[in-house]
């Protein structure tokens, strides 16, 4: 629906859809742009936007303010309403506002508060005591809490600063309700490319202006990308001698030869490449017809500045681009086998071996060599096997294939080859033909895959080649998990000693106080041999409970510790005492980090039946992570570390515990959320990049999930605990 007139909207026309959005002319022939979110305040209706706006459509726009040297751009949704307006009315400098960095640059970054109202963040407002530059601080999609410290209503121009990070009390900051917390459409879209599938590809960049260059081979890279700079076009030809990319982004107005005669040359010599042009408005203007025809040919038109939604729209865009693959290597993909835990991935492996074979039975068996003992590790099967043959094993071609690495293959048993098979028949009596390849594993137990059918059949050619790129990505999953079982084993030992100086700690300084009380008590007590007096019990009395106490203090802890040593078995646990437990093994860590330990116990008593050391392990690991960022962020200063629970019901007949521990720390960068939990990767300077990886992996294997919920730059984190719980009244 077009705006009603107003005399400081401008009248436009809709001439062509761009990946960026509308295409449009004014009444003066100039030519302008609207993007995508400029296009209404509702995301609903951005995913219609090509209908709803149909080249020859025509409306009132407001024009926004351009940087310079650049052409003007145009927004359909301030002529519905102006947010400037409604801020000016509620302004409050001494309210919090959760903001979305949209744009980092070394004097500040641009944080959007709302939809459509955005402010500086000079670099002047951040803590002398942050090092680090604010490109590396933050990045695009990141949250920050901010305030408003002024604001120009008419320019439209806002200058923001940092809510106060020194409130360490763990007393949260008041958020503000009037304005709705909103990512922007730019900084929502490239937090959500993290996770979504976007196709990687080869994209060589083309732009003489370094600083140009930079900022769009970052971005590009942030998208998952692989990307090779170039400075002009003769530097892109030789680069095409000898590696054509699947995408050529080129600047029009490159030295020598310009960009628009690179662009015919690539899509005559190249076809395969895709080829898309940037440029500003200014400039697509005067080579209109240049421009018009590199799209008859397939080229695309890109418009600076190039924000992280405008590569985004790109790469997703309706028609889309595809990369060259060779059918053969399409045939035996595994792509489409999800990331999941080892024993998941297996099964599932098996569980696709049988579909694309089209066979009746599929095992992964075990040899333990020292043992010379069989087993099934996993299977995906139909029709009967008959398990008391198990032991029988050892002397069939299983032995081989794991053992010796033997491959078999058997199109038909005869009775020639019933000898040899005489025991997996014993096993599988329907089977008529196999094969089976050993699984390549650096484990001390040794893997072979089997595949039968009760049909002849071949098993060589491409079917061979299958089998065997299973057997080598179940043998990497066994490897991975062998990997995680030795890292968490390490891990542990590394947490024990941690640990062990507070624990020592803590025994040596109650051990004093508790000889000088029993010293105290006997001497008293010898006194009241002697006396004759009424004696003074009360005393005496408040002795022994402070023994007591002292006693009680040492079990609690030395309880704690041992749980953390011992082997895992399941057993009921109420979730309150193992977060008092965990919390007490780390007093002495957070005291010498100035970190203050918070915990707010249920109302409702909450029962689970898990393992104690598994728990208090992740527990450990997540708590001692944020004690760790803390000290390293603010060594003179310290922090806090919030915990608290809370449970629900996901399912009719299911309940959930979540444990949130929050923290404010540095924060952890939107792009990282899940990174962070990958084998290897830290942001410290010495972490070992174990910790999360291998928390997650032990929530895993106790049917729960770790997650970060929500994080803001310099204000600190919230992990989230999740897992089944057992839940009782009071």
């Amino acid at each position: 629906m077009a705006a009603r007139k107003n005399r400081n909207f401008v009248h436009v026309r809709v001439i062509k859809h761009l990946p960026q959005g509308l295409s449009v002319i004014l009444d003066n022939g100039e030519r302008a742009i609207i993007r995508v979110r400029e296009i209404s305040w509702d995301g609903g209706e951005l995913v219609n936007w090509k209908s709803d706006y149909p080249i020859g459509w025509e409306g009132y726009a407001f024009s926004i303010p351009a940087q310079k040297g650049e052409v003007r751009e145009f927004s359909l949704r301030l002529t519905e309403k102006d947010p400037w307006d409604e801020m000016a009315k509620g302004f409050d400098k001494s309210r919090v506002y959760e903001g979305v960095v949209t744009g980092s640059f070394d004097y500040g970054a641009f944080i959007e508060i709302a939809p459509g109202l955005s402010g500086l963040l000079r670099k002047s407002q951040i803590p002398a005591w942050v090092q680090t530059p604010v490109t590396d601080l933050l990045w695009h999609g990141d949250k920050v809490l901010v305030v408003i410290r002024d604001m120009d209503h008419v320019e439209r121009l806002m200058n923001l600063s940092l809510a106060p990070a020194g409130d360490l009390t763990g007393e949260t900051l008041p958020i503000a309700v009037n304005q709705p917390t909103v990512k922007s459409e730019a900084g929502s879209r490239v937090e959500k490319s993290v996770s979504e599938d976007i196709p990687r590809r080869h994209i060589l960049v083309v732009e003489n202006d370094v600083s140009q260059s930079l900022v769009v081979c970052g971005w590009l890279r942030e998208l998952g990308q692989s990307v090779d700079p170039v400075f002009s076009a003769e530097e892109a030809l030789e680069f095409l001698e000898k590696t054509q990319p699947d995408v050529a982004l080129l600047d029009i107005g490159l030295p020598g030869m310009s960009g628009t005669d690179l662009a015919k040359v690539i899509l005559e010599k190249y076809p395969h490449i895709q080829v898309a042009n940037a440029t500003d408005w200014a400039h697509a203007n005067k080579i209109k017809d240049k421009l018009d025809e590199l799209q008859t040919l397939g080229a695309k038109l890109l418009f600076k500045p190039l924000l992280p939604e405008d590569l985004i729209a790109f790469l997703t865009s309706d028609e889309k681009l595809e990369v060259v693959v060779p059918q053969e290597a399409k045939k035996l993909s595994l792509a489409d086998i999800p990331k999941l835990d080892a024993k998941k991935s297996i099964h599932m492996l098996l569980g696709t071996c049988r579909k694309h074979l089209g066979v009746e039975q599929v095992f992964l068996f075990s040899l333990d060599t020292a043992q010379r003992r069989v087993g099934i590790v996993d299977r995906s099967v139909e029709g009967f096997i008959n398990k008391g043959s198990i032991p029988q094993l050892i002397y069939s071609p299983v032995r081989d294939a794991a053992e010796d690495r033997e491959l078999v293959i058997m199109g038909e048993i005869t009775e020639r080859e019933s000898k040899r098979f005489h025991h997996l028949l014993e096993f599988s009596p329907n089977m008529v033909s196999c094969i089976g390849v050993p699984v390549p594993s650096q484990t001390d137990i040794k893997y072979a895959l089997f595949v039968m059918d009760k049909r002849a059949r071949s098993f060589g050619g491409e079917s061979k080649i299958f089998v065997e790129g299973m057997a080598l990505a179940i043998g990497a999953a066994l490897d991975q998990n062998n990997l995680r079982e030795k890292s968490a084993l390490m891990q542990r030992s590394a947490l024990i000693g941690n640990l062990t100086s507070g624990m020592m700690h803590e025994i040596n300084n109650l051990v004093g106080p508790l000889l000088y009380g029993s010293n105290s008590l006997k001497k008293k007590l010898n006194l009241l041999e002697k006396e004759t007096d009424k004696p003074n019990y009360a005393d005496i009395n408040e002795e022994i409970a402070k023994i007591q106490q002292d006693v009680r203090k040492l079990i609690n802890t030395t309880k704690a510790f041992t749980r953390i040593a011992a082997k895992s078995r399941e057993e009921n646990l109420r979730v309150d005492e193992i977060i008092e437990e965990t919390l007490l093994l780390m007093r002495d860590i957070s005291k010498s980090a100035k970190v203050n330990l918070y915990f707010e116990p249920p109302e409702k008593l909450l029962v689970i039946q898990s393992q104690a050391v598994v728990l208090e392990q992740i527990m450990l690991n997540v708590i001692l992570n944020a004690i760790q960022q803390i000290a390293e962020l603010r060594p003179n200063i310290g922090g806090w570390i919030k915990i608290h629970t809370d449970f629900f019901n996901e399912a009719k007949d299911e309940t959930k515990c979540r444990i949130f521990i929050e923290d404010n720390g540095p924060g952890i960068h939107a792009k990282l959320w899940e990174k962070v939990f990958e084998m290897g990767y830290t942001t410290r300077r010495e972490g070992s990049g174990i910790g999360l990886y291998i928390s997650r992996n032990l929530m895993r294997d106790i049917g729960g999930e770790i997650f970060i919920s929500q994080s803001r730059i310099l204000s600190g984190s919230m992990f989230v605990l999740e897992f089944p719980v057992q839940s009782k009244g009071a």
